[in-house]
């Protein structure tokens, strides 16, 4: 029978905006025509053979087929139909197949009178509302924040793969934590690899270990985090900034439950559920040969996109709630006017920058919260004075990753605003302008979506 891995089971999410939606990704193989014509088969995850022989998971009556003709094996990103050295082959369209991954639909001709169609069947999960306002410690009652809350609750209590994608300062990191103490892992270790952070040459010992002498300085044996988080979960922040020449390493982890420190010629199993995180697009890093395809669609098992803070405002009042309960002010009243400035504002540094908004604004003596400056940051009033760069004392007690995007960021969207607006909308003279691709110009226009006045 179909051999049952539990790694290749595809859970697949689709967070459209208007409700999360939970499938389990099938596959459906239909005989379309030859002796066996009619019979239909649900494709699961796992691995079947196919062929006459009776010890195949598909046995068919063709008698132009091999005793074991072909392999079909569910993975992550997709179905891959392996001929077994057949006499007649197995063709895909007019191409005789050796082993190829297809996604969605396939047209195949089985020896030499059998044609089978394999098929999407996905089925819908019905999500269990998780009826709270708190998911570890993130909070939300937003439509767009209890869809998330929904999800992930329920995909929690497995070993399935998630890939957390979303704005810098949404609480990926947070959200990440609350699945891992939401599992059946919660009282094992849970490791956290900052690919954002860690020195590219440092990051494969760090991750997988390595043995004494296995590079200059490696004095003793060491091992790596994936084996501190054996029996527990393994987080990935920032997992677009991971060299590509570590991701095969990352999928054979994710795949296998293996990794080989550096230096060591065997490989060992741990027992790890893997998380990962991050503000870009991977989709997008894939097609540019960023990113390994086969690595994204393991990581994207279940891929929930986290909405940015504008995208649920009606969770702003809470927030500011509880960061100031958190900082011993739950009696501070903030007054309407300034609510709804801040209920108005961008919030280009989403969850993040409100908190450090009220921080900021608690700490003042005259305890005063206000939205950030139009370009999206605070001024201090010496830089108010003097027309200085917007770094604002909070940013100074951020990591430098994330004040200097915060910073970037700023720049982009304010130079763009102003670029456009020179131009009148026209993206093609202002590439010229500014000396950057007009392509560029449309993925930061949409990325910060600005409306473009084309009149």
């Amino acid at each position: 029978m179909a051999d049952q891995q539990p790694h290749t089971e595809a859970v697949l999410y689709t967070n459209s905006g208007e409700g999360g939606k939970l499938k389990v990704r099938r596959y459906l193989l239909r005989i379309l025509e030859g002796p066996d014509a009619g019979l239909e088969k649900r494709l699961d995850s796992g691995t079947y053979l196919i062929g006459t022989h009776e010890n195949n998971d598909i046995v068919l009556k063709d008698t132009t087929i091999s005793r074991y003709h072909l392999e079909l094996q569910v993975r992550a990103e997709g179905v891959r139909i392996t001929d077994q050295d057949s006499t007649n082959g197995t063709y895909l369209g007019k191409t005789r197949l050796g082993s190829v991954v297809v996604r969605n639909r396939a047209h195949l001709k089985i020896g030499g009178e059998t044609e089978a169609e394999i098929v999407l069947a996905d089925e819908a999960v019905a999500l269990t509302p998780f009826g709270k306002d708190f998911f570890g410690r993130v909070y939300g009652q937003s439509p767009a924040m209890l869809d998330v809350f929904n999800l992930l609750s329920q995909v929690a209590t497995t070993d399935t793969t998630i890939l957390l994608e979303g704005q810098t300062g949404t609480g990926k990191e947070l959200l990440a934590e609350a699945v891992h103490q939401a599992s059946r892992r919660a009282s094992k270790n849970y490791v956290v690899v900052d690919c954002g952070a860690m020195p590219r040459e440092l990051m494969g010992a760090e991750l997988f270990g390595h043995v004494r002498g296995a590079f200059t300085g490696a004095t003793d044996a060491k091992r790596g985090l994936a084996d501190e988080a054996d029996g527990g979960t393994l987080f990935f922040d920032e997992i677009g900034e991971l060299p590509l020449d570590l991701q095969p390493q990352l999928l054979r982890l994710l795949e296998r439950r293996e990794v080989r420190p550096i230096g060591e010629t065997k490989s060992h199993v741990v027992d790890v559920r893997v998380v990962a995180a991050t503000n870009r697009d991977l989709h997008k890093m894939v097609k540019a040969g960023e990113f390994r395809e086969d690595l994204y669609f393991r990581l994207a098992v279940v891929k929930v996109v986290i909405p940015p803070l504008k995208k649920r405002i009606d969770d702003l009042p809470g927030l500011v709630r509880l960061f100031l309960k958190d900082m011993g002010r739950g009696d501070f009243e903030i007054p309407d006017a300034i609510m709804r400035q801040l209920m108005e504002h961008e919030w280009p540094g989403n969850v993040r920058e409100l908190r450090n908004v009220v921080e900021r604004g608690m700490s003042l003596a005259t305890a005063r919260i206000m939205p950030d400056t139009d370009d999206g940051y605070l001024h201090t009033d010496q830089q108010q004075a003097e027309g200085g760069a917007p770094i604002s004392s909070e940013m100074m007690d951020m990591p430098f990753k994330e004040a200097k995007g915060m910073l970037v960021e700023a720049f982009e969207r304010e130079y763009l605003t102003q670029l456009l607006d020179r131009h009148n909308g026209n993206i093609s003279r202002a590439a010229i302008e500014a000396g950057i691709d007009r392509n560029y110009i449309h993925r930061l226009v949409k990325k910060y979506d600005i409306t473009v006045d084309r009149g």
